[in-house]
């Protein structure tokens, strides 16, 4: 029984002591630091061989290597691995990421809520909050700060369109990924005439019309300086007809729409001319004149004063710049009259009026220049040129300019003022050229022509660079360089040749492309030490076959050594040797029959000192070279005179 309770107690303390290892965690940001800590143990060790049925590895412990039995109290001083400690816990990541925005469209002016996810620990007093960035990018803080989310953000009144949103931590300091928010304009209201102008001139009883620009979301509601209130519009712009009595002045007062009130500009003045003889003004003409293709619309703006007699109307007039005969382009309407350009009309410059009907009074007249549809030719060409050179094609041009022409192979080119212009194409293959699209100032028009142009592309050959000076060890790889011209389909390889004995060309593995090429020299069959051997570079799509050269090949481990020298020397002297390398190539590699190693030389012959202590005789034992292995010969003899 007393022998059980002293194993127990023993257990005990051992187990005791491992039990209080433990290990300490400290957790600073992202580094983690662990330290362990080995408290004292103590036992009452009487039988070292009894102990050792405690300790690890029980089963191989050698009994006459334990340590001597120790009494009393005793420091346990082992080292042993923490198996208690709690596991090591891996440093978290911080990140912020925010809810995406992008499906909203919101006004200026109002609060949105910004959900985010924080993962990771944050620091005591952190706290998150949203930013928008302006028109530059720079961000700016758009919310109350706050240690959760959602966020309660408000949307600056003085941004409009696509804007970035984020949002950041205080402790540590973290951005999320942006996302993106549409914030609407605010709407604006601009009135004008259909004319662009602002001023205008009526007879008595006659209308005008004004339109109202709008911006911003629809619908708007806005409400115009006579009193007239639009509610809740989606025409844009608004157009409006009056018929004031007297001189008046209309603006719009005030605008809005979903996102709330918005901005007002500009104001029209109707003047009322109490004059009764009719007068007649043409608006809005171009400086220099109208421009106009043959065939199509054109609006003409003008004033009407004084007064006119019941079922007057309005008609626009057309004659050529010569004759003063006038002829209607257009049917009896109101200011704005709208004409139309005969088809036929031969190009050129035009006077054009504004007539009357009741009674008979004409404006004064304005200069009209008609364009012809454009014809484009390319001229009927048959050009060569070399491969990779640029031929030129003439396209002839007539009608409005500037013109544009796209030819067959993608060519484009645009703002020609040039009648005849050459446009430059550069065909990899012989081709037919001819125009896909062209036209001028009145769109596209008709294009007729077509060119060839042969493109010379020169034979296929090849030509196998200059290795004649060069020797090398069967089996090596080396570098074939060769030129080429022609063309090569995509499936092409190119493939070092070797001839062998019989002159039959034999293939050698070969890596590269074209220009340079790397091939393992191993020739078929060597039957001298070194011999000459041909090399050539072949295509094979298309299969063509460049010129040969030759090279030297040593045959491999055929090298040998030959030492020679020694002579008579005294105790303690010495003397000089020479190795004499052949048919192999540097490094160099032998041993002495002495022992004496010589590693990587590339001398050639390579003399060395040596100092025997005895008569000895010098030979080469191994030797080995870029080629293989080789033999040695000769021998040298170093006496050592001793009297």
């Amino acid at each position: 029984m007393q022998k059980i309770a002293f194993l127990v107690s023993v257990a005990v303390a051992l187990w005791g002591g491992l039990w209080n290892s433990h290990s300490i965690l400290i957790n600073n940001n992202s580094a983690v630091y662990q330290s362990d800590t080995l408290k004292d143990s103590t036992a009452f060790v009487k039988d070292p061989l009894r102990l050792a049925s405690f300790l690890p590895s029980q089963d191989t412990a050698r009994k006459d290597t334990l340590p001597k039995p120790v009494v009393g109290l005793q420091r346990d001083t082992t080292y042993r691995p923490d198996t208690t400690a709690a596991p090591k816990v891996a440093a978290l990541q911080t990140e912020l990421k925010i809810a995406s925005l992008a499906h909203l469209s919101v006004c200026p002016g109002v609060f949105v809520s910004v959900s985010f996810i924080a993962d990771g620990p944050f620091n005591d007093g952190n706290e998150f909050t949203v930013q928008i960035a302006d028109a530059t990018g720079k961000f700016t803080a758009s919310s109350e700060p706050a240690k959760r989310g959602p966020l309660r953000t408000l949307i600056p009144i003085n941004r409009a369109g696509t804007f970035a949103v984020r949002v950041v931590s205080s402790s540590p300091y973290l951005e999320s990924k942006p996302t993106q928010i549409y914030i609407l304009p605010l709407p604006t209201a601009r009135i004008e005439f259909t004319d662009g102008g602002f001023m205008t001139k009526i007879g008595p009883g006659q209308a005008t019309t004004y339109r109202v620009n709008l911006t911003g979301a629809a619908p708007w509601s806005f409400t115009l300086s006579d009193g007239t209130t639009v509610t809740n519009t989606f025409i844009n712009p608004y157009t409006a007809t009056v018929q004031p009595t007297q001189t008046t002045a209309y603006k719009a007062t005030d605008i809005g729409n979903v996102c709330g009130s918005g901005t007002v500009s500009g104001e029209v003045i109707v003047q009322v001319s109490q004059d009764t003889l009719p007068v007649i003004a043409l608006k809005a003409v171009p400086k220099g004149g109208y421009r106009v293709c043959s065939g199509a619309a054109l609006q003409v703006n003008f004033n009407a004063t004084g007064k006119y007699q019941i079922g007057n109307g309005f008609v626009v007039q057309l004659a050529d710049s010569l004759s003063e005969k006038f002829v209607n382009i257009s049917e009896l309407g109101e200011n704005p009259v709208v004409a139309k350009i005969p088809n036929n009309l031969t190009p050129g410059r035009y006077k054009m009026r504004l007539v009357s009907t009741f009674p008979t009074q004409s404006s004064d007249t304005a200069d009209v220049f008609v364009s012809a549809t454009t014809t484009t030719l390319l001229r009927t060409d048959s050009l060569e040129v070399a491969e990779g050179q640029s031929a030129n094609l003439t396209v002839e041009f007539k009608g409005g300019e500037p013109w544009f022409v796209l030819l067959s192979d993608g060519t484009y080119q645009n703002d020609i003022r040039s009648s005849i212009y050459k446009i430059k194409v550069m065909p990899y293959n012989s081709a037919v050229y001819s125009i896909t699209s062209a036209g001028g100032y009145c769109g596209v028009g008709d294009f007729s022509g077509r060119a060839y142009v042969n493109v010379k592309i020169p034979p296929t050959t090849l030509s196998t660079g200059n290795l004649s000076k060069q020797t090398i060890c069967a089996g090596t790889e080396i570098v074939v360089p060769f030129t080429s011209t022609g063309r090569f389909y995509a499936a092409n390889q190119f493939v070092v040749q070797i001839a062998d004995t019989a002159g039959k060309w034999v293939n050698l593995p070969t890596t590269g492309a074209a220009g340079s090429l790397r091939a393992k020299i191993s020739p078929p069959f060597l039957r001298d030490t070194i011999s000459v051997q041909q090399i050539r570079v072949i295509s094979t799509a298309p299969a063509a076959q460049g010129t040969p050269t030759t090279l030297k090949v040593y045959k491999p481990n055929v090298a040998e050594a030959l030492v020679t020298g020694g002579g008579f020397i005294r105790p303690g002297g010495a003397s000089r040797l020479k190795v004499t390398f052949k048919n192999g190539l540097p490094p160099y590699s032998f041993t002495l029959s002495d022992g004496t190693l010589v590693n990587g030389t590339f001398i050639n012959p390579y003399q060395m000192t040596v100092s025997p202590r005895n008569t000895t005789d010098f030979k080469i034992t191994g030797l080995t070279t870029a080629c293989g292995t080789g033999s040695g010969a000769g021998s040298a003899t170093v006496k050592v005179e001793t009297n």
